[in-house]
């Protein structure tokens, strides 16, 4: 092969070209591979997690939701009362007016008297379960056809109480570390955009882990990664990183840290901490636990509350249950239901709104995620393939310990 300098101007600068072409191909393939498996880009964060994904999630329906039992045409309450008076009349009845009566007639009054406490028992019972059904499904406020159900334990720290009639729901317990992955596609400054993303949700005890890793063809790398301990009141986060990476440049790594009272944001600002406070990676596994342990939230029409803490500011979203809509995903159809971001006021600074659609037959896991970043850029996140998961472990209680964390230097970024 002749070499490129004893070629004419116009193939060797063709030459100059493939080499350009197929360096930064190799520099794209390398960066994602280091960023992607190796975890180059983790500078500062906790050590992962190892898990082994052995096996596909297959759909399967969830627990049915406890049925309301039905309440009587007439209210059980009077009758009660009416049959407590009479009841009480006659056992304080003086026994020296009466006049003796028989044996016959002493026994089928014991009867009676009998009957009408079984009566009233039964009555007393069905009134308290009309009563316990009859309560409202948040303690902040009450659930309209159409209107805003409020998660009270998004805003109180309460959780809802369940229904008292029905089938009985298994106790709630959390998926196995998994893995889920999305093909992404959309548009950004009126230009198409492909790549893919994944999200991994990783546990050992009462430690969690969750990253959420994006990649946008050919260059561009962003990395969320969230690490805390996992609570009565589902995951409550300790560390969150946040890093964007381009071509030939320097990585941006911002850092929130979560205390028991505060959350210490990247710009430095530090501000009250929200009961149930998520980070920008956490929250899509902290819906897993509110839908799984109230599907009732999931009603169309409900709005719900989470306080979500990002990188320049920390306050509640809400998100409105549009309904079930049937997603055609390569392993088949699957029913999903959307949930729409509620936008109160204009966006801050790194702040995207976030469609969800959680599909309750994989575990109230998101399927499909789109990400809006202004009017005409948005990039949506489709499910690929099952999920992967972990072999599920054997039930334990393990204690809440904090997740241990790797000091750093000062002055290097976080």
């Amino acid at each position: 092969m002749r070499s490129p300098w004893r070629e004419t101007p116009r193939r060797r600068a063709a030459w100059f070209a493939l080499i350009a072409v197929v360096a930064a191909l190799h520099l794209a393939l390398g960066a994602h591979v280091a960023f992607s498996e190796i975890g180059w880009n983790a500078t500062g964060e906790p050590p992962r997690i190892e898990v082994a994904l052995v096996r596909p999630l297959a759909p399967t329906a969830p627990p049915a939701v406890a049925a309301a039992p039905a309440v009587p045409d007439e209210a059980p309450g009077p009758r009660s009362r009416h049959a407590v008076r009479a009841i009480r009349a006659r056992r304080v009845a003086p026994a020296a007016s009466a006049a003796p009566a028989p044996a016959s007639a002493a026994s089928s009054s014991r009867d009676e008297l009998r009957a009408e406490a079984l009566a009233l028992a039964a009555a007393l019972e069905a009134g308290a379960a009309s009563a316990a059904a009859s309560a409202p499904a948040f303690a902040a406020s009450a659930v309209s056809g159409a209107g805003e159900a409020v998660a009270a334990s998004a805003s109180t720290g309460a959780s809802a109480p369940e229904a008292v009639a029905g089938p009985a729901r298994p106790p709630f317990r959390w998926p196995p570390s998994t893995r889920l992955g999305y093909t992404l596609a959309g548009t950004y400054r009126h230009g198409p955009i492909h790549g893919d993303a994944r999200i991994e949700w990783r546990r050992d005890g009462a430690h969690y882990q969750v990253a959420f890793d994006v990649h946008i063809q050919p260059f561009i790398e962003q990395h969320l990664f969230s690490d805390g301990r996992i609570t009565a009141d589902g995951l409550s986060p300790v560390h969150y990183d946040e890093t964007f990476r381009r071509p030939f440049g320097e990585p941006r790594v911002r850092t929130v840290e979560f205390g028991d009272d505060e959350v210490v944001l990247a710009n430095g600002r530090r501000v009250p901490r929200l009961a149930m406070t998520q980070d920008g990676a956490s929250q899509f596994v902290q819906f897993v636990w509110m839908f799984a342990t109230h599907p009732q939230w999931l009603r169309q029409g409900n709005i719900v509350s989470l306080p979500l803490a990002l990188v320049s500011s920390l306050r509640r979203w809400r998100y409105e249950v549009v309904g079930t809509e049937t997603l055609a995903l390569p392993f088949g159809p699957i029913d999903a239901v959307h949930l729409k971001p509620l936008l109160d006021g204009p966006r801050n600074p790194n702040e995207y709104p976030v469609d969800i659609w959680i599909a309750p037959t994989l575990q109230y896991l998101p399927v499909q995620v789109v990400v809006h970043q202004g009017d005409d850029n948005f990039a949506e996140l489709s499910l690929d393939g099952l999920p992967l998961q972990a072999a599920p472990a054997a039930p334990s209680a393990p204690a809440a310990s904090a997740p241990q964390r790797i000091p750093f230097p000062q002055g290097e970024p976080r």
